[in-house]
């Protein structure tokens, strides 16, 4: 008897992997995002990961995290004498969103996201301070980040192209940009990805 207990033990647990793998309904998958801020005449550009959980064919939670690839560059200072130039770009941005889908065809489906987006913007660049009693000027470095963060909404389609791969294109709106309490626009962002499941 005592030999099986082991073995009844070994096969349940067996049955139980087998039946949670059969139903596994998580997902992982890489995305490069376009992101604009109005007014900037540059555009925040990312790479990142996407993971998720299918609760069913309408439902799933899905988590993105991305790093930035490109930012803004600019200038400070009277237009006649360039004071300083400054970098601002995306150090890292992560969302968690609740995902909501509903066919429209038999490879194409709609999407709405609502949930929470956090981004750390880091800001660096050179400034200069004239000394006229000296007849100098010195160059001085400067670097720090910012985070903006709050509610994220927005659409999207995907294409399944099998059971195992989607292409999906995506459309939000992110928290505004508030480097200042005086300073606040609006931020939006378009994605494009592809998603594998197992």
């Amino acid at each position: 008897m005592k030999k099986l207990i082991p073995l009844t033990f070994t096969m349940l647990v067996s049955t139980y992997t087998s039946t949670v793998c059969a139903d596994n309904n998580w997902y992982l998958g890489a995305s490069y995002n376009a992101q604009d801020i109005s007014s900037y005449s540059g555009d925040f550009n990312t790479a990142g990961l996407v993971a998720g959980y299918h609760y069913n064919k309408y439902f799933a939670l899905e988590t993105r995290f991305a790093t930035g690839l490109s930012g803004y560059k600019g200038t400070f200072g009277h237009p006649e004498s360039i004071e300083g130039s400054y970098n601002e770009d995306i150090n890292s941005q992560i969302s968690l969103s609740v995902k909501a889908s509903y066919p429209i065809f038999q490879s194409f489906s709609l999407y709405g996201l609502a949930g929470y987006t956090k981004t750390k913007v880091e800001i660096s660049g050179t400034g200069t301070i004239d000394y006229p009693d000296a007849g100098s000027f010195v160059n001085f470095p400067f670097k720090f980040t910012k985070s903006e963060s709050g509610l994220s909404y927005g659409l999207g389609l995907a294409y399944s192209i099998n059971e195992q791969f989607n292409l999906f294109i995506d459309y939000q709106v992110l928290p505004d940009f508030e480097p200042s309490s005086t300073y606040s626009k609006s931020w939006k962002s378009t994605t494009i990805g592809v998603n594998y499941s197992f």
